[in-house]
């Protein structure tokens, strides 16, 4: 059965393009800074690949603005991504 996950190359990269930090990813969506590595690197479950690359969808397809002050605030630790 072939491995459908998105490579850690995918989702590191989409991450960085997206101008977040894993630091900043982990605190929006209420993970530790390893379990968005472990995300990225493949070793973490498909569900949690799985929500980690949605999320990125909803990141990229925010106008910069939104994405800057999403990112900021939880660089910030005021609170986590909204949708």
């Amino acid at each position: 059965m072939a491995d459908n996950r998105p490579t850690r190359t995918d989702l590191a990269a989409r991450r960085r393009r997206a101008g977040a930090s894993r630091e900043a990813m982990a605190a929006g969506l209420g993970l530790r800074p390893d379990e968005i590595q472990e995300i990225e690197e493949g070793r973490a479950s498909y569900e949690m690949v799985d929500h980690y690359a949605q999320w990125l969808d909803r990141i990229e397809a925010w106008p910069a603005e939104k994405r800057a002050q999403q990112l900021l605030a939880a660089i910030d630790g005021a609170t986590r991504f909204v949708p």
